[in-house]
């Protein structure tokens, strides 16, 4: 996963990279996420005085493998359970900061990251390779198999995670093999976010 980061507050320009290599096969996904941090720093050579600093800072990262994703989405997409590790991928990108400073969210929780703002973009042919290729499993036929990957796109787009390709795709799903699934909530989220913004 390799990360660029970049902080209003300091005008440096940071980059961290996982040692983990990327797949040449896995689908193009970019995530962004925004929020505030705490930034500490020693000041001066007393080890005792650490300067505590909030801190807005912004990344963008590739996801560059199944394993990376699953870092930060459930990989069993079980109802109930919280889809995202929003809290500890945020956690993760701030421990990959090549600073003297350490960077702390203001939240303990691995699931929820107060603060911050994730969201994933890909397009739909994306999408569709990631669940089709990686996620789903391949020990039932094609329609079995389309019908869980839109039932998994449900839940990453009603995570308020996902962008339109989540939807898109879906759709594409769904007419591709005739499929008996529920598409309101996919045509929900493009009529208020496509539509409603070409009309602007």
């Amino acid at each position: 996963m390799s990360t660029d980061a970049s902080s209003r507050d300091d005008s440096t320009h940071r980059e961290a990279t996982k040692s983990e290599s990327t797949s040449p096969d896995f689908p193009t996904l970019t995530v962004t996420a925004e929020g505030v941090a705490e930034r500490r720093q020693q000041v001066g050579t007393s080890m005792s005085c650490i300067e505590t600093t909030p801190v807005q800072l912004s990344f963008t990262t590739t996801l560059g493998s199944e394993s990376e994703w699953e870092g930060l989405v459930n990989p069993t997409f079980r109802t109930h359970y919280p889809t995202i590790e929003r809290g500890a991928f945020v956690d993760r990108l701030l421990g990959d900061l090549d600073s003297a400073a350490v960077y702390e969210r203001q939240s303990s929780c691995p699931t929820e990251a107060p603060k911050w703002d994730l969201a994933i973009e890909a397009p739909a042919s994306e999408w569709k390779r990631l669940m089709m290729a990686f996620l789903v499993r391949d020990d039932r036929d094609d329609e079995d198999r389309a019908y869980q990957a839109v039932s998994n796109l449900q839940q990453l787009l009603t995570s308020r995670f996902a962008n339109a390709g989540v939807a898109l795709a879906a759709l594409d799903l769904v007419d591709e093999y005739d499929l008996d699934h529920s598409t309101e909530t996919f045509h929900k989220y493009i009529r208020d976010n496509l539509e409603g913004s070409e009309d602007g």
